[in-house]
């Protein structure tokens, strides 16, 4: 098991175009799951996943919608999204280019089709920034979630200016993140000793178990958009860092 926090700004990877239209950059793979960052300009051709989509629109406007949508779904910055498996997709971006952050099973490239039937069982979920509710609790964090009874819990969480959140891990979930502001710093390692710096746009991933705390080394209020992967227990918060730096499966139970 890793011990380290992975840091990568998305900007530093080329991107790909797996489908007409798609421009995507994978960020982080971990734990059969992969957080990925693409644009759309114009519009996309109609393609498929195989597992569910859980994504946040970063900047722009635009829709969504499988081949047989009378209405398409809009999305604008601050959307939460959750496209089930299988489905087929096609996004238009309006006025300025579309830019989401999705975690998705990590599979091959997005399947590009043709079909105009529409594939996939489910709606389209979109929940905007106003329409969150509220989750796990830790000392100085607000956490709140699009999508309370998934087994991926996507979240927007805030740190007050100054504030140290209490230690925590998040048990044997795949754990996922961008940084909206900036920089924040996650204390973690052998007595809280290292510490992780996530400066404005970056991504990154916590490995599972790791006992960690998030702090905000500026006077300002900062927002995070963070992915668990897995399911509960969420968040489990503990006493310190202690000497040891992950928590196993079995003192999980």
């Amino acid at each position: 098991m890793s011990d380290e926090i992975q840091v990568v700004d998305p900007a530093a990877i080329e991107p790909t175009e797996p489908v007409s239209g798609l421009l995507e950059r994978t960020v982080i793979r971990a734990g059969g799951r992969g957080l990925v960052v693409f644009r759309v300009d114009d519009e996309t051709a109609r393609f498929r996943r195989e597992g569910t989509t859980y994504g946040w629109v970063r900047a722009g406007r635009g829709t969504v919608a499988r081949p047989d949508d009378e209405r398409p779904a809009e999305l604008s910055a601050g959307d939460f999204l959750e496209i089930p498996a299988d489905t087929t997709r096609r996004y238009v971006a309006e006025s300025t280019s579309l830019e989401v952050l999705t975690v998705v099973d990590d599979e091959p490239e997005p399947t590009g089709t043709d079909s105009r039937i529409a594939v996939g069982e489910g709606p389209l979920l979109v929940v905007g920034p106003d329409e969150l509710e509220p989750t796990v609790e830790s000392p100085e964090l607000s956490r709140e979630t699009p999508f309370p009874d998934e087994d991926v819990l996507p979240m927007r969480v805030r740190v007050a200016g100054g504030a140290a959140a209490g230690w925590h891990h998040h048990g044997e979930n795949v754990y996922f993140g961008y940084a909206v502001d900036g920089p924040s710093e996650t204390e973690y390692g052998p007595n809280g000793e290292r510490v992780a710096r996530i400066e404005r746009g970056e991504c990154f991933h916590v490995p599972p178990g790791l006992i960690h705390r998030d702090t905000n080394p500026t006077d300002e209020a900062h927002t995070g958009i963070v992915w668990l992967c897995g399911g509960k227990p969420w968040v489990v918060n503990v006493d310190g860092p202690g000497g040891s730096e992950t928590v196993s499966a079995a003192e999980n139970r």
